[in-house]
């Protein structure tokens, strides 16, 4: 387990205004005009839509997308906008006011937005509940390490920036390029570039959306830590901010600013890499990432916990196919192949981690030289996921098997 490159939380806003725009685009005339022209990015064209309707509101979600905060606060401001000023100070980390704006329109799904960005979850699950509209509990999902369940939720609310996300924390670039692009979402697809290293094209990308949290970011990776800051300080980023500490070594700086942005994640990340696994477990068992907290117990080497841990968190109901694979995993280092191969073969069922589990038990056969099998289920991989991300692993062990093989065959001549 590594520290993510990427720091998904700042696209939350935005990808929860595209799924706005596409819902207010069923309005009539100029307003409807300027919703499209909106969500296509014809930026010139929308504002003289909406200034021909008259569309405040609308102008304010412009100048919001295009992060251009005080003109879209004016305008939200001009017609006592509640919701559209509460995105505009949640998109500047001023949570207080963004909770104020929220609370006084009884906006829950704002309200958990809030929490989300605060990495408060489990509390913006319940705020979601309270509205019947789980259209944004995806992100709350996305933060506790849930993605199956994102992409379920960003699927039927047809988020196509949220889909993107959830995919590429799932390591998946190519699922994850395939919605950004249907959004037009730049900063998200800078965040892909980012990612394979691609370090021009994920400028111009972020240039393009305006995006100062994503030209931190760019900096960061880059080793240009004093530009970074820069940057993560004009975002009001704490998160960010501890993560560049995090990279300089400075481990008490990165620790007060992850505690002031209650990113337990990232602290529970920074203990992970230091190997204090108690500390590490403790802070992923806060934000609910059980996923993580199994990571902890596996390097603590106690197979006895490990299993038992798993096996009470399966039964819990959550992050169920992840966890099943981090079991097997567990079963498969002891050498209790017929254990690791249930649990492999439970995590084939899901749709959603069918390819995972195909990999994992292909691995599985291959560690047992069973390579007949390994071969068959590495070919059932790359014919049914041409993209797999596993790609390069499953044609090493192929090539490493006819290898084998073939010594194999010449040994018994």
């Amino acid at each position: 387990m590594i520290v993510r490159k990427e720091f998904l939380w700042k696209a939350v806003v935005m990808s929860v205004l595209g799924t706005t725009v596409f819902l207010l685009a069923f309005e009539h005339g100029h307003s409807a005009m300027g919703y499209r022209y909106l969500k296509s990015r014809d930026y010139d064209k929308a504002i003289n839509a909406f200034s021909l309707a008259n569309n405040k509101s609308g102008l304010g979600l412009l100048f919001l997308k295009r992060r251009m905060y005080e003109q879209a606060e004016e305008k939200f401001s001009q017609i006592s906008d509640k919701k559209g000023l509460g995105l505009v100070h949640l998109q500047k980390r001023e949570f207080a006011k963004a909770l104020k704006n929220f609370e006084e329109e009884n906006d829950y799904a704002g309200v958990g937005l809030v929490l989300c960005s605060q990495h408060r979850f489990k509390e913006a699950l319940e705020e979601f509940k309270k509205g019947d509209d789980f259209t944004a509990s995806g992100h709350a999902y996305m933060g506790m390490g849930q993605y199956s369940k994102a992409i379920q939720i960003f699927d039927r609310a047809n988020d196509y920036s949220g889909l993107g996300l959830a995919y590429l924390s799932k390591g998946d670039r190519e699922k994850a390029r395939y919605y950004f692009n249907k959004n037009k979402d730049y900063s998200g697809l800078g965040l892909v570039a980012l990612n394979e290293g691609k370090f021009k094209k994920a400028r111009a990308c972020f240039q393009e959306d305006n995006d100062v949290d994503g030209l931190g970011l760019l900096a960061l990776n880059r080793g240009q830590y004093n530009l970074a800051l820069k940057y993560f300080k004009e975002a009001n980023d704490d998160s960010a901010i501890g993560k560049v500490y995090f990279k300089k070594g400075n481990y008490a700086l990165a620790a007060k600013y992850f505690k002031q942005a209650n990113d337990y994640d990232s602290l529970g990340d920074m203990y992970y890499s230091l190997r204090a696994f108690d500390k590490a477990h403790n802070y992923f068992l806060k934000v609910g990432n059980k996923v993580k907290a199994l990571q902890c117990l596996r390097e603590k080497k106690d197979k006895l916990l490990a299993i038992n841990y798993a096996q009470k968190a399966i039964g819990e109901g959550e992050m169920v196919p992840e966890l099943r694979l981090q079991l097997g995993e567990i079963y498969r280092n002891y050498d209790m192949f017929n254990e690791a191969e249930k649990q492999f073969r439970e995590v084939m069922r899901m749709d959603e981690m069918h390819e995972e589990g195909l990999f994992y038990l292909g691995r599985l056969q291959f560690d047992q030289a069973d390579y007949t099998l390994a071969v068959s289920t590495y070919k059932s991989l790359l014919s049914g996921y041409p993209r797999t991300k596993f790609k390069v692993d499953a044609r090493i062990a192929l090539k490493s098997i006819e290898t084998l093989t073939g010594l194999l065959s010449k040994n018994n001549k």
